[in-house]
């Protein structure tokens, strides 16, 4: 039960475009298997390995900027698949998979689902490998089952923090999805984004857990932001400086939807957004940011509303007189819903 980097496809790189430094970035949970993995190429090929110590908790946390600031090659981000292999100029995606199986967990959770005929599958990418089997499993014992299709960004069933699509347009098809693996956080929000029960199958605790009370409690607290700013005169519009995160349009598109209901904004960017980074801005009284949906919707607890996307968009109905509706069933966070908006 471990996880395993491709050291084949690191080789591969390494052989092909010969560089003489790499720089390496990996989530936390994989730090020493990456560290293990820069001794093996320094060894093997005499090739230097820096490896970025900042935050990375997704495919938007490359580093592809730091190849040239750096006088390297090439960036290799360890641990996050796509269907692309690539991203950037510089940077190539180097899979990272669990061994664990999950035939355990599913035989346990089968009487519980036995209300729940259709059943659709979601996880992440270091449990892709399982989805067929569980799938195979599911449906020997009487359930429907429905995958998700792969599209330009992510592969069959595959969900990221902020981008729910495969599963997403299965959401009429089945009556609950179950999610592989051990991350609440993509399994809570599987269940806002398609407004389905979600069920997380645990194959490390063999348990399933009902995501219902989790997901209600995320919702509550981001309803309640958007009604915080509401009365709010002063909005600090926060655009996000880490690669995969820079959305100056969608910044842009907030800001001057703000402005039109005679709100003041302050620009401000930011790589890390956390209480601490926000604390000195004591003029502004809400903070909207467009990096990372899920660092307003359950990641820090701040002193002050700060909307993400999807609550923006919320905030903007309810200034234009219409109803905010079920602002988080939608299949990526974050888009905006331009185009849907009527404008004044």
């Amino acid at each position: 039960m471990t996880v395993k980097i491709d050291t084949d496809r690191v080789f591969r790189l390494i052989e092909e475009k010969r560089p003489t430094r790499v720089i390496i970035n990996a989530p936390g949970g994989l730090l020493r298997q990456t560290m293990e993995l820069m001794r093996l190429v320094e060894q093997k090929y005499g090739t230097q390995c820096v490896l970025v110590g900042d935050s990375c908790f997704g495919i938007c946390d490359t580093v592809d900027e730091e190849v040239e600031k750096l006088g390297a090659s090439i960036a290799l981000h360890i641990g996050h698949n796509a269907s692309v292999d690539r991203v950037g100029d510089h940077t190539y995606l180097v899979d990272a998979k669990d061994d664990i199986k999950f035939d355990s967990v599913v035989a346990r959770s089968i009487p519980l689902l036995a209300k729940y005929k259709r059943v659709g599958l979601a996880t992440f990418s270091q449990h892709l490998d399982e989805l067929e089997p569980v799938r195979r499993q599911l449906e020997d014992a009487g359930f429907e089952v429905h995958l998700g299709r792969k599209n330009n960004l992510l592969l069959g069933s595959q969900t990221f923090g902020c981008d729910f699509s495969t599963v997403f347009e299965n959401s009429d098809k089945v009556d609950a999805f179950c999610y592989l693996g051990q991350s609440e956080f993509h399994a809570v929000g599987v269940a806002l984004a398609t407004g389905k029960p979600t069920f997380l199958l645990d194959p490390y605790l063999e348990e399933m857990r009902d995501m219902r009370e989790e997901a209600e409690e995320r919702q509550k607290r981001a309803i309640l932001s958007v009604y915080k700013a509401l009365d709010a005169t002063v909005f600090g519009v926060v655009t996000g400086l880490k690669e995969g995160q820079m959305m100056l349009g969608r910044s842009k598109w907030i800001t001057s939807r703000l402005q039109a209901h005679g709100k003041k904004v302050v620009q401000l960017a930011m790589r890390d957004i956390t209480p601490d980074r926000l604390a000195p801005f004591t003029g502004i009284e809400a903070f909207v940011q467009t990096a990372c949906p899920r660092i307003s919707i359950d990641g820090f607890t701040f002193g002050k509303p700060v909307l993400s996307i999807p609550q923006a968009d919320a905030l903007v109905a309810l200034l234009e007189g219409r109803s905010m509706n079920e602002f988080l069933r939608r299949p990526k966070w974050i888009e905006l819903t331009v185009g849907q908006i009527p404008r004044k």
